[in-house]
């Protein structure tokens, strides 16, 4: 993806996955793409993905949004910056400044809100979170399964209100 499209509002379909994702580019690398979701010109909290089969757009519906939040005053350098390095330093990134993260399936239909306790190998180590926000099982997951991490979203803010959680 080149450097021109930081700061624009894309969509971005995957292969295997329902659901497209649509935001503003903040950030990426070979690896990964950070971006400000947006659903109906509201936004709500982050997302990093996998740059792994991955196509992105930029038609109608993307620069009417993009204009939309211009008029909105929507200022994307004012936004997170986040070291895209390694997984881990991503992971530990997000739980000290939020807590909470969410991560989707590959099918984007089902997602698991979890704390990450640290990694084994290559495998990532969470508490996961129900939805009356109880703490339920420990989640050893490899590194393919964290692809799509979402962050201080409505959703995670709306737990961590319930489960009174840091």
């Amino acid at each position: 993806m080149p450097k021109k499209y930081i700061g624009k509002f894309l969509t971005f379909k995957f292969v295997g996955r329902k659901y497209d994702v649509s935001g503003v580019v903040l950030d990426y690398n070979d690896d990964y793409t950070l971006i400000r979701n947006c659903n109906d010109y509201l936004f709500d909290g982050y997302m990093i993905f996998r740059n792994l089969k991955v196509e992105f757009f930029q038609g109608d519906h993307e620069k009417r949004a993009m204009k939309i939040l211009k008029l909105k005053k929507y200022l994307f350098k004012e936004n997170l910056k986040i070291n895209l390095g390694s997984l881990g330093q991503i992971f530990s990134y997000i739980d000290k400044k939020y807590g909470l993260i969410q991560l989707d399936n590959q099918k984007g239909d089902a997602s698991d809100v979890v704390k990450y306790l640290g990694q084994s190998g290559k495998v990532y180590l969470f508490n996961e979170l129900t939805v009356d926000a109880k703490w339920r099982d420990e989640l050893h997951l490899p590194e393919k399964q964290c692809r799509f991490i979402s962050f201080d979203n409505d959703y995670l803010k709306s737990l961590k209100l319930l489960g009174k959680i840091k």
